[in-house]
């Protein structure tokens, strides 16, 4: 009885182990950058029409993902176990300006 606890034991430990290290995500923020280049690849992938996001996504303060009107819901996600990108602030990035202006027609 003890030996089959203990393999249930080993077998549990080593199913959450392969379930941590490779399926369990968390949401990754975006930089304006890559925010400006999913919302252009969802338009041309998808055929969208929209003109404008309809809302951001936002976990902890930090923008994960975005809603367009088309109903179409993106969320960046990666692997607990992989590193949190530090994100590269470009002052004149022309996709800055262009979700500027984005937001601005709201």
């Amino acid at each position: 009885m003890l030996l089959y606890l203990l393999w249930g034991f080993w077998l549990t430990l080593a199913v959450y182990c392969f379930w941590y290290f490779f399926m369990a995500k968390t949401f990754q923020p975006l930089t304006w950058d890559n925010l400006a280049l999913t919302w252009r690849l969802h338009k041309q992938q998808t055929g969208c029409t929209a003109s404008r996001i309809h809302s951001l996504l936002t976990s902890d303060d930090e923008v994960v993902g975005f809603k367009c009107w088309c109903g179409c819901e993106f969320r960046q996600r990666r692997l607990i176990t992989q590193r949190v990108l530090k994100p590269r602030v470009s002052k004149t990035s022309q996709s800055l300006k262009v979700l500027m202006r984005l937001e601005e027609k709201r």
